[in-house]
């Protein structure tokens, strides 16, 4: 009978303890950065994916967080190219560029954060 207290006692502290690590775990904070990962942001596409209806008349979407000043950024445009539409994915904003025949299209990804274009992807049947 000694033995069945002693082991009632044991599992009645082990049943304590993990209470108490569940709320210390429950109490970490969990937006604290882990040096152990890197940080991994959902890719979503920043342009229209096919069938989507896009109208050029249509006002662009506003972003959802506000940027703080990023100075001027200048993005080389061709006469007779006009802006078509942008969408913005952190500090990358992607830029959708059409001649006004509408036969040479391209898209210019800049990054505010190092106020240069990163790269430009030429869309039609002249970009093979």
């Amino acid at each position: 009978m000694r033995i069945v207290k002693v082991l009632v006692l044991f599992m009645g502290v082990l049943i304590v303890v993990g209470i108490g690590l569940v709320a210390y775990g429950l109490s970490l904070d969990k937006n604290a950065d882990d040096p152990k990962t890197t940080p991994v942001s959902p890719v979503t596409p920043s342009v229209p994916l096919a069938g989507d209806v896009v109208s050029s008349n249509a006002a662009p979407m506003m972003p959802s967080a506000s940027l703080s000043a990023f100075g001027d950024i200048a993005v080389d445009m061709a006469p007779g190219e006009k802006l078509i539409s942008y969408s913005r994915q952190g500090d990358d904003v992607t830029l959708h560029i059409e001649s006004d025949e509408g036969n040479a299209s391209r898209l210019v990804i800049v990054s505010i954060e190092k106020k240069k274009v990163l790269g430009r992807i030429l869309l039609g049947t002249s970009a093979q």
